[in-house]
């Protein structure tokens, strides 16, 4: 038998995360300035990979890292996955520490199916522990424990009572303490037990739970048989019916859930929340409505300990959003949640689109829920999840692309309106291939001369109104790079006027409103509609963004410069990352040269007075006098 070499030492049961080296692309990458997948995130080819390495105290200063697959998946997948394993690392890091200093050979050894005398003598058990307690991690986090059925919780309870007597009458046999007056009348309790869990459960108050929420020992039973047996045989003819009730459509509010230390939904949701205020300046909206939905969760499913909520509370939640009216005149204040939804049954009031559901309702409960994972120590309880949305929630309608005689009808209609935003945000769109909501947000400080002939514009994302700096609601940080406009712009003036506006808003009109962005794209939908542009939902102001893409696509412009100009993501592709993140002078110079549609007459825009454009009212209720 080998001498184990004593490991022992003074280290501290506490770990903290800074010890624990992060590995990530990011910094394994930094000469390439390739974007990190995540924190403890790799990409090898087309899967991820999760990586930490271990504190020094446990595995030495050249301890390699700890790795393990997570397979083919989403990024945002990935990274919930990642750092539910992060919480586990650190959990099995100071279960080490214990144990090296305790040098518990045995119980090391027990966990990693090995000789006693061996585990010592390898300096890898630190590591393989903890790939051990990772792995098992994430099967969990793939499968996940279903929610018992009604009858086998009952089964579950009758077996939790007659182990406990089986614990006495075991005790007394042994001469160890033990409780006389269960040991004494254990046949007559098991019977009884055993009777009363004939009927189906009744409501269980929370103090009687917490007094028959025990371990499952191996010690033997009395020798009492559950009738029950007689019910399962003649329910065998018939195993899988859809008249079963699954657990989601239980109330969430009041089933069993397991005993929990950490803080309740609430708690989470409101520091989550302060999070998202606190990067904000001034009102936002966005806070508002966040706010408005988690409150809607916890008032449906209940505010419960943080970790004790399951994927089945999720397809709760959509079970009962499917009846939610989408509009806000249905949803009477005097109402609650489950009074609205009940007057909804019939589908009388059009529901939430599918888009809303997942994007909106769902997508900030988890993000919510999982946003104290790292400070609390808690796996996501969603990793994982597969859920299913009903068929009443309408898919997301594609954006469709304009013909050639709508795009001229809209372009005629605009100019005819005698209103700046009318008339010239279409063209905008239709010759950059930008956001609706970044053009409204153009001052004339941001046209430039970028290279001799080539005109941009580019926005910094921060703008003062009214004294006050806001946030440009530009969509990804790609969208703050310059984009190119086209030569005719400038031919027809509007480059020229724009830059003469200085600090001033291009669209005064729409900037002055409470939500810019809201009012200009109800105001280009009215458009589209006086434009005779109604026919098909997917034609939209959106349509022509797509439009530029595919135009310039046909034109031979680089799939790399199209993200550039239209304020795209150049995405993980190791080769887009390599060069300039904004376009170069030649590929510049062809998109500002690029042919325009000859199907089009663009004879419209020539001679504008962009002044009386920009200097005129919207009127309601009558057209404005054409220019």
């Amino acid at each position: 038998m080998k001498n184990p070499r004593n490991v022992s030492r003074p280290v501290s049961s506490h770990v903290s995360p800074d010890d624990a080296e992060i590995i990530s692309a990011k910094k394994r990458n930094r000469k390439l300035k390739k974007r990190s997948s995540g924190r403890y995130l790799v990409r090898s080819g087309g899967i991820y990979l999760f990586q930490i390495r271990l504190p020094k105290r446990i595995g030495g200063a050249s301890a390699r890292p700890v790795r393990v697959s997570l397979g083919a998946l989403a990024l945002q997948d990935a990274r919930e996955i990642a750092d539910a394993l992060a919480v586990l690392a650190r959990q099995a890091f100071r279960e080490i520490d214990k144990r090296m200093a305790g040098n518990q050979a045995s119980r090391i050894a027990d966990l990693l199916g090995i000789d006693p005398d061996d585990t010592l003598a390898d300096d890898d058990w630190p590591y393989d522990l903890t790939s051990l307690v990772l792995k098992g991690g994430l099967y969990d986090l793939r499968e996940p424990a279903r929610e018992p059925t009604p009858e086998e919780a009952r089964g579950l309870a009758l077996m939790k009572g007659l182990v406990r007597i089986g614990k006495e009458v075991r005790a007394r046999q042994e001469d160890r303490p033990h409780d006389d007056m269960i040991a004494d009348n254990a046949e007559m309790l098991a019977a009884s037990h055993v009777a009363k869990h004939e009927r189906p459960a009744e409501p269980v108050k929370l103090t009687e739970r917490l007094y028959t929420s025990v371990e499952l020992p191996q010690v033997p039973l009395p020798e009492v048989a559950p009738p029950a047996t007689q019910k399962v045989q003649a329910s065998a003819a018939r195993l899988i019916t859809s008249s079963a009730t699954p657990a989601f459509k239980l109330d969430r509010r009041t089933v069993e859930r397991p005993l929990s230390t950490k803080p309740r939904f609430s708690e989470i949701a409101s520091k989550y929340l302060a999070l998202r205020k606190s990067s904000k300046s001034g009102e936002n909206k966005d806070i508002a409505i966040a706010e408005t939905r988690l409150n809607l969760f916890a008032e449906l499913i209940g505010d419960h300990p943080v970790d004790t909520y399951t994927a089945t509370d999720l397809q709760a939640f959509i079970d009962l959003m499917k009846y939610w009216p989408a509009k806000q005149k249905p949803r009477a204040e005097h109402l609650s949640a489950r009074e609205i939804i009940a007057s909804n049954q019939d589908y009388r009031f059009e529901t939430l689109a599918r888009k809303t559901l997942e994007e909106g309702y769902m997508a900030v409960v988890k993000a919510a829920i999982n946003s104290g994972m790292v400070e609390y120590e808690y796996k996501s309880p969603f990793a994982g999840a597969r859920l299913a949305y009903p068929d009443t929630a309408r898919a997301k309608i594609p954006t469709e692309p304009l013909g050639y005689h709508k795009t001229q009808k809209l372009f005629e209609t605009g100019v005819q309106s005698g209103l700046l935003d009318n008339a010239m945000l279409p063209l905008l769109g239709f010759l950059t291939g930008r956001r609706l909501g970044l053009l409204i947000h153009l001052q004339g400080r941001d046209f430039r001369e970028k290279y001799k002939g080539v005109w941009v514009a580019q926005t910094t994302g921060i703008v003062q109104d009214g004294g006050v700096w806001k946030r440009v609601p530009i969509k990804t940080d790609a969208s703050a790079s310059f984009f190119v406009l086209h030569n005719f712009l400038t031919d027809i003036g509007f480059v020229q006027w724009a830059q003469a506006q200085g600090d001033q808003f291009l669209f005064r009109g729409l900037i002055k409103l409470a939500d810019p962005s809201k009012s200009a794209s109800s105001y280009m939908a009215r458009l589209f509609n006086k434009a005779g542009i109604k026919e098909a939902r997917g034609e939209v102001f959106h349509s022509l963004r797509g439009g530029y893409i595919s135009e310039s696509s046909d034109q031979n412009v680089e799939k790399r410069d199209r993200k550039l100009q239209v304020g795209h993501e150049l995405g993980d592709d190791e080769h887009d990352l390599y060069g300039f993140r904004s376009l170069t002078e030649k590929r510049a110079r062809e998109i500002a040269n690029l042919k325009l549609n000859p199907e089009i007459d663009f004879s419209m825009f020539r001679g504008l007075d962009f002044d009386k454009l920009a200097a005129a009212k919207r009127t309601f209720g009558r057209r404005p006098a054409a220019q």
